[in-house]
């Protein structure tokens, strides 16, 4: 399989019905992601920005399991955390924002929410994009957010989309 035949054939496509394509699953081959959000593909490290974006968009979930769907190959992708990251955010009139590291911007509605777990004790902020698939923010984001949010009792909250969105 050859990575840039892949992205040759996905860039003339205009979307990507993800439901649609059930293609077999390819053996041998596989995309990582490490903790920080850089996408790998047998080991080596892919630097396009423009073939992460394509990829990004190409994810689908099944279970527990990712994967990299074309309409003829199916490849596994491993993460070791969430597959975005929330990198930066902005407010405009009463919604938010929030923009992954693949250059997408969504909005937060109840669609796309906020959920704050706490993990190993301490707070891990994500944002759902789609189909299960989830934006983890990054710490800085996360505060700035805190440093806004309204407050009711001992609770910490944002506004967006007409609905109250909980940060604790």
């Amino acid at each position: 399989m050859d990575i840039n035949k892949i992205e040759k054939e996905l860039i003339e496509l205009d979307n990507y019905p993800l439901d649609e394509w059930n293609p077999p699953l390819c053996e041998g081959v596989e995309f990582t992601l490490d903790e920080d959000s850089k996408w790998f593909y047998n080991g080596s490290e892919i630097k396009r920005k423009a073939m992460i974006k394509l990829f990004s968009k190409l994810v689908k979930r099944e279970g527990d399991n990712y994967f990299v769907v074309t309409p003829s190959e199916k490849i596994c992708l491993k993460a070791k955390g969430e597959i975005f990251s929330i990198i930066d955010y902005k407010k405009e009139e009463e919604n938010y924002f929030f923009k992954t590291n693949t250059d997408e911007w969504v909005k937060l509605t109840s669609t796309n929410y906020i959920k704050v777990d706490m993990v190993n004790n301490h707070p891990y902020p994500k944002i759902l994009l789609r189909d299960g698939i989830w934006g983890l923010l990054t710490r800085n984001i996360f505060y700035l957010l805190i440093s806004e949010a309204n407050q009711s009792g001992n609770k910490l909250y944002l506004v967006s989309d007409k609905k109250n969105f909980f940060l604790n």
